[in-house]
Protein backbone atom coordinates (compact mmCIF):
# COMPACT_ATOMS: atom_id res chain seq x y z
CA UNK A 1 0.00 0.00 0.00
CA UNK A 2 0.88 3.21 -0.76
CA UNK A 3 2.21 5.52 2.30
CA UNK A 4 -0.17 8.63 0.65
CA UNK A 5 -3.06 6.46 0.47
CA UNK A 6 -2.76 6.05 4.49
CA UNK A 7 -4.61 8.88 5.79
CA UNK A 8 -7.58 8.71 3.28
CA UNK A 9 -8.13 5.28 4.69
CA UNK A 10 -7.59 5.96 7.86
CA UNK A 11 -10.36 8.55 7.92
CA UNK A 12 -12.97 6.25 5.98
CA UNK A 13 -12.47 3.63 8.34
CA UNK A 14 -12.98 6.45 11.52
CA UNK A 15 -15.78 7.85 9.70
CA UNK A 16 -16.96 4.24 9.98
CA UNK A 17 -15.74 3.41 13.45
CA UNK A 18 -18.13 6.66 14.60
CA UNK A 19 -21.17 5.49 12.45
CA UNK A 20 -21.24 2.16 14.08
CA UNK A 21 -20.25 4.24 17.54
CA UNK A 22 -23.69 6.45 16.70
CA UNK A 23 -26.22 3.94 15.98
CA UNK A 24 -25.64 1.85 19.11
CA UNK A 25 -26.04 5.57 20.54
CA UNK A 26 -29.60 5.98 18.59
CA UNK A 27 -30.66 2.41 19.66
CA UNK A 28 -30.11 3.29 23.04
CA UNK A 29 -32.00 5.85 23.10
CA UNK A 30 -35.02 4.09 21.37
CA UNK A 31 -34.46 1.68 24.30
CA UNK A 32 -35.11 4.38 26.88
CA UNK A 33 -38.61 6.18 24.64
CA UNK A 34 -40.02 2.44 24.60
CA UNK A 35 -38.90 1.77 27.98
CA UNK A 36 -42.62 0.55 29.96
CA UNK A 37 -40.73 2.21 33.33
CA UNK A 38 -41.31 5.48 32.06
CA UNK A 39 -45.23 6.60 32.26
CA UNK A 40 -45.40 9.68 30.21
CA UNK A 41 -46.13 10.30 26.99
CA UNK A 42 -44.27 9.86 23.74
CA UNK A 43 -44.16 12.98 22.46
CA UNK A 44 -43.43 14.32 26.15
CA UNK A 45 -40.19 11.42 26.47
CA UNK A 46 -38.95 12.50 22.85
CA UNK A 47 -38.92 16.72 23.94
CA UNK A 48 -36.69 15.70 26.80
CA UNK A 49 -33.83 13.69 25.30
CA UNK A 50 -32.15 16.44 23.96
CA UNK A 51 -31.27 18.63 27.26
CA UNK A 52 -29.20 15.54 27.90
CA UNK A 53 -27.33 15.87 24.99
CA UNK A 54 -27.27 19.41 24.03
CA UNK A 55 -26.28 20.89 26.90
CA UNK A 56 -23.06 22.44 25.57
CA UNK A 57 -23.12 25.29 22.98
CA UNK A 58 -23.53 25.17 19.28
CA UNK A 59 -20.78 26.18 17.35
CA UNK A 60 -20.64 28.01 13.88
CA UNK A 61 -19.24 27.33 10.90
CA UNK A 62 -18.45 31.04 10.69
CA UNK A 63 -20.19 33.96 12.56
CA UNK A 64 -20.26 35.96 9.56
CA UNK A 65 -22.84 34.03 8.37
CA UNK A 66 -25.25 35.05 5.48
CA UNK A 67 -27.60 38.14 6.28
CA UNK A 68 -27.68 40.13 2.97
CA UNK A 69 -31.07 38.90 1.63
CA UNK A 70 -29.98 40.33 -1.75
CA UNK A 71 -27.33 37.36 -2.04
CA UNK A 72 -28.77 33.73 -3.18
CA UNK A 73 -27.21 32.54 -0.42
CA UNK A 74 -26.45 28.55 -0.05
CA UNK A 75 -28.72 27.24 2.60
CA UNK A 76 -28.31 23.72 1.47
CA UNK A 77 -26.36 21.34 1.36
CA UNK A 78 -22.83 23.22 3.11
CA UNK A 79 -20.51 22.29 5.41
CA UNK A 80 -21.71 18.81 5.54
CA UNK A 81 -21.26 15.47 4.25
CA UNK A 82 -24.40 13.58 2.07
CA UNK A 83 -25.72 10.23 1.67
CA UNK A 84 -27.54 10.76 -1.30
CA UNK A 85 -26.04 11.85 -5.05
CA UNK A 86 -29.04 13.07 -5.51
CA UNK A 87 -29.38 16.20 -3.40
CA UNK A 88 -32.00 18.68 -2.76
CA UNK A 89 -29.74 21.98 -3.66
CA UNK A 90 -31.46 25.17 -1.60
CA UNK A 91 -30.66 28.81 -1.49
CA UNK A 92 -31.78 32.07 -0.20
CA UNK A 93 -35.27 33.69 -2.64
CA UNK A 94 -34.28 36.74 -3.61
CA UNK A 95 -37.35 39.52 -3.53
CA UNK A 96 -37.80 40.34 -7.41
CA UNK A 97 -35.28 37.95 -9.12
CA UNK A 98 -36.78 34.88 -11.66
CA UNK A 99 -34.30 33.27 -12.64
CA UNK A 100 -31.23 32.01 -11.21
CA UNK A 101 -28.37 29.73 -12.66
CA UNK A 102 -27.31 27.26 -10.37
CA UNK A 103 -23.76 25.18 -11.18
CA UNK A 104 -22.10 22.85 -9.08
CA UNK A 105 -18.30 23.04 -9.21
CA UNK A 106 -15.42 20.80 -8.15
CA UNK A 107 -12.05 22.02 -7.93
CA UNK A 108 -11.23 24.55 -10.98
CA UNK A 109 -14.37 22.94 -12.98
CA UNK A 110 -18.13 23.16 -13.51
CA UNK A 111 -19.41 19.97 -13.54
CA UNK A 112 -23.68 20.58 -13.78
CA UNK A 113 -25.05 23.97 -14.77
CA UNK A 114 -28.61 24.79 -15.73
CA UNK A 115 -31.45 27.82 -15.28
CA UNK A 116 -34.21 27.84 -13.07
CA UNK A 117 -36.77 30.08 -11.80
CA UNK A 118 -37.15 28.91 -8.09
CA UNK A 119 -34.91 28.66 -5.49
CA UNK A 120 -34.18 25.01 -4.97
CA UNK A 121 -33.66 21.91 -7.62
CA UNK A 122 -32.81 18.30 -7.10
CA UNK A 123 -29.97 17.27 -8.63
CA UNK A 124 -30.14 14.73 -11.30
CA UNK A 125 -27.59 12.34 -10.92
CA UNK A 126 -25.72 12.97 -14.07
CA UNK A 127 -22.84 13.30 -14.21
CA UNK A 128 -22.67 10.95 -11.51
CA UNK A 129 -21.05 12.43 -8.24
CA UNK A 130 -18.15 11.19 -6.86
CA UNK A 131 -17.27 10.58 -3.33
CA UNK A 132 -13.73 12.11 -3.54
CA UNK A 133 -13.25 15.52 -3.43
CA UNK A 134 -15.75 18.67 -2.46
CA UNK A 135 -18.09 20.36 -4.80
CA UNK A 136 -19.33 23.85 -4.46
CA UNK A 137 -23.16 25.06 -5.38
CA UNK A 138 -22.71 28.52 -6.99
CA UNK A 139 -26.04 30.55 -7.96
CA UNK A 140 -26.61 33.58 -10.08
CA UNK A 141 -29.81 35.39 -9.16
CA UNK A 142 -30.48 37.50 -12.21
CA UNK A 143 -29.84 41.01 -10.07
CA UNK A 144 -25.84 39.77 -10.82
CA UNK A 145 -25.64 38.93 -7.40
CA UNK A 146 -23.66 35.46 -6.92
CA UNK A 147 -24.14 33.01 -3.74
CA UNK A 148 -19.93 33.39 -3.06
CA UNK A 149 -20.74 36.98 -2.99
CA UNK A 150 -21.04 35.80 1.04
CA UNK A 151 -17.59 35.76 2.79
CA UNK A 152 -16.09 33.57 2.99
CA UNK A 153 -17.43 31.30 0.62
CA UNK A 154 -16.15 27.64 0.98
CA UNK A 155 -19.24 26.25 1.72
CA UNK A 156 -19.41 22.96 0.21
CA UNK A 157 -19.99 19.20 0.52
CA UNK A 158 -18.87 15.92 -0.07
CA UNK A 159 -20.55 12.26 -0.56
CA UNK A 160 -19.85 9.62 2.07
CA UNK A 161 -17.94 6.40 -0.13
CA UNK A 162 -20.06 3.74 -1.25
CA UNK A 163 -19.40 1.86 1.40
CA UNK A 164 -19.86 4.06 4.43
CA UNK A 165 -23.28 5.27 2.56
CA UNK A 166 -24.32 1.32 2.97
CA UNK A 167 -23.49 1.36 6.59
CA UNK A 168 -25.41 4.14 6.87
CA UNK A 169 -28.22 2.91 5.06
CA UNK A 170 -28.65 -0.32 6.85
CA UNK A 171 -28.55 1.52 10.06
CA UNK A 172 -31.25 3.36 9.18
CA UNK A 173 -33.93 0.50 7.93
CA UNK A 174 -32.95 -1.17 11.04
CA UNK A 175 -33.91 1.61 12.82
CA UNK A 176 -37.23 1.93 10.93
CA UNK A 177 -37.91 -1.55 11.47
CA UNK A 178 -38.69 -0.78 15.62
CA UNK A 179 -42.05 -1.02 16.38
CA UNK A 180 -42.21 2.86 17.52
CA UNK A 181 -44.47 5.55 15.98
CA UNK A 182 -43.41 7.52 12.41
CA UNK A 183 -42.18 10.51 14.30
CA UNK A 184 -39.98 8.26 16.61
CA UNK A 185 -38.72 6.71 13.59
CA UNK A 186 -38.09 10.11 11.82
CA UNK A 187 -36.12 11.47 14.92
CA UNK A 188 -33.95 8.31 15.67
CA UNK A 189 -32.88 8.72 12.03
CA UNK A 190 -32.12 12.68 12.57
CA UNK A 191 -30.31 11.54 15.04
CA UNK A 192 -28.21 9.57 13.38
CA UNK A 193 -27.74 11.34 10.64
CA UNK A 194 -26.16 14.28 12.80
CA UNK A 195 -23.76 11.75 14.46
CA UNK A 196 -22.88 10.49 11.37
CA UNK A 197 -22.27 14.52 9.85
CA UNK A 198 -25.09 14.24 7.40
CA UNK A 199 -26.52 17.61 8.54
CA UNK A 200 -28.29 17.96 4.96
CA UNK A 201 -30.20 14.69 5.62
CA UNK A 202 -30.57 15.49 9.38
CA UNK A 203 -32.08 18.93 8.72
CA UNK A 204 -34.64 17.66 5.78
CA UNK A 205 -35.76 14.90 7.97
CA UNK A 206 -36.69 17.70 10.89
CA UNK A 207 -37.76 20.00 8.45
CA UNK A 208 -40.47 17.37 7.48
CA UNK A 209 -41.73 16.74 10.69
CA UNK A 210 -42.41 20.70 11.28
CA UNK A 211 -44.36 20.17 7.83
CA UNK A 212 -45.97 17.36 9.28
CA UNK A 213 -47.25 19.48 12.40
CA UNK A 214 -44.95 18.67 14.90
CA UNK A 215 -44.26 21.51 17.78
CA UNK A 216 -41.57 19.72 19.90
CA UNK A 217 -39.34 21.76 21.05
CA UNK A 218 -36.74 20.25 20.36
CA UNK A 219 -37.06 19.59 17.03
CA UNK A 220 -37.28 23.30 16.68
CA UNK A 221 -34.02 23.63 18.78
CA UNK A 222 -32.03 21.30 16.97
CA UNK A 223 -32.93 22.64 13.37
CA UNK A 224 -31.14 26.27 15.13
CA UNK A 225 -28.27 24.16 16.17
CA UNK A 226 -27.76 22.64 12.51
CA UNK A 227 -28.00 25.71 10.60
CA UNK A 228 -25.84 27.68 13.49
CA UNK A 229 -23.30 24.71 12.65
CA UNK A 230 -23.52 25.21 8.43
CA UNK A 231 -23.52 28.92 9.19
CA UNK A 232 -27.02 29.99 8.31
CA UNK A 233 -27.47 32.24 10.85
CA UNK A 234 -30.70 33.76 9.79
CA UNK A 235 -32.31 30.51 9.77
CA UNK A 236 -30.75 29.50 13.10
CA UNK A 237 -32.39 32.57 14.47
CA UNK A 238 -35.85 31.71 13.38
CA UNK A 239 -35.81 28.45 14.47
CA UNK A 240 -33.90 29.14 17.70
CA UNK A 241 -36.74 31.63 18.73
CA UNK A 242 -39.52 29.36 17.78
CA UNK A 243 -38.38 26.84 19.62
CA UNK A 244 -38.00 29.06 22.78
CA UNK A 245 -41.67 30.07 21.94
CA UNK A 246 -42.99 25.95 22.50
CA UNK A 247 -40.33 25.84 25.66
CA UNK A 248 -42.27 28.54 27.21
CA UNK A 249 -45.44 27.05 25.98
CA UNK A 250 -44.61 23.57 27.26
CA UNK A 251 -43.43 25.69 30.70
CA UNK A 252 -39.84 23.73 30.01
CA UNK A 253 -37.40 26.33 32.09
CA UNK A 254 -34.32 23.94 31.39
CA UNK A 255 -34.89 24.36 27.70
CA UNK A 256 -36.00 28.20 28.03
CA UNK A 257 -32.49 28.99 29.74
CA UNK A 258 -30.43 26.92 26.98
CA UNK A 259 -31.92 28.22 24.13
CA UNK A 260 -32.33 32.20 25.14
CA UNK A 261 -28.18 30.91 26.24
CA UNK A 262 -27.60 29.69 22.58
CA UNK A 263 -29.76 32.58 20.91
CA UNK A 264 -27.46 35.17 22.91
CA UNK A 265 -24.20 33.59 21.67
CA UNK A 266 -25.20 33.68 17.85
CA UNK A 267 -26.20 37.50 18.38
CA UNK A 268 -22.78 38.04 19.44
CA UNK A 269 -21.33 36.07 16.56
CA UNK A 270 -23.34 38.55 14.58
CA UNK A 271 -22.51 41.56 16.43
CA UNK A 272 -25.64 42.15 17.19
CA UNK A 273 -24.59 43.77 21.31
CA UNK A 274 -28.46 44.77 22.30
CA UNK A 275 -29.93 41.33 21.33
CA UNK A 276 -27.06 39.65 22.46
CA UNK A 277 -27.25 40.85 26.64
CA UNK A 278 -30.92 40.67 26.18
CA UNK A 279 -31.03 37.08 25.14
CA UNK A 280 -28.02 36.07 28.00
CA UNK A 281 -29.91 38.14 30.55
CA UNK A 282 -33.26 35.80 30.01
CA UNK A 283 -30.87 33.16 30.20
CA UNK A 284 -28.98 34.03 33.31
CA UNK A 285 -32.85 34.74 34.53
CA UNK A 286 -33.88 31.69 33.89
CA UNK A 287 -30.67 29.57 35.47
CA UNK A 288 -31.50 31.13 38.50
CA UNK A 289 -35.14 30.11 38.56
CA UNK A 290 -33.38 26.83 38.33
CA UNK A 291 -31.07 27.09 40.73
CA UNK A 292 -28.24 27.02 38.94
CA UNK A 293 -25.53 29.91 41.01
CA UNK A 294 -23.20 28.19 38.45
CA UNK A 295 -24.69 29.10 35.49
CA UNK A 296 -26.31 32.47 36.98
CA UNK A 297 -22.42 33.27 38.22
CA UNK A 298 -20.60 32.63 34.88
CA UNK A 299 -23.29 34.72 32.79
CA UNK A 300 -22.81 37.35 34.82
CA UNK A 301 -19.23 37.36 34.32
CA UNK A 302 -19.85 37.17 30.34
CA UNK A 303 -22.69 40.15 30.63
CA UNK A 304 -20.22 41.88 32.31
CA UNK A 305 -17.17 41.53 29.53
CA UNK A 306 -19.90 42.69 27.12
CA UNK A 307 -21.06 45.12 27.97
CA UNK A 308 -17.44 46.46 28.94
CA UNK A 309 -16.60 46.02 25.90
CA UNK A 310 -19.73 47.56 24.39
CA UNK A 311 -18.30 50.91 26.39
CA UNK A 312 -14.95 50.89 25.04
CA UNK A 313 -16.11 50.50 21.37
CA UNK A 314 -18.79 53.27 21.87
CA UNK A 315 -15.90 55.84 24.36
Amino acid sequence: MKFSALPKNWKAKSRKAKISLWFFAVCLLLLILIAPIIPAALSTQVSQIPIIAQCRRAESGDPRSPINPDIPYVISPRLTLLLTDKPRLRWNQVLGVKSYDVSLQKGDSVVWQTKVNTNEIVYPGKPELQPSGEYLLIVKADNGKFSTDEKPNARGFSLLSKQEAQVVKTAIAQLNNQQVSDKVKALQSAFFYIGSDLKSEAIETLEALIIGGSKETSVSRKLGELYWQAGVSVLAETHYLNAHKQAIASKDMVQQAQIAEALGDLYVAVDDQKAAMNWLTQARDSYKTLGNKQRVEELETYLKQLKSTSDRVQS
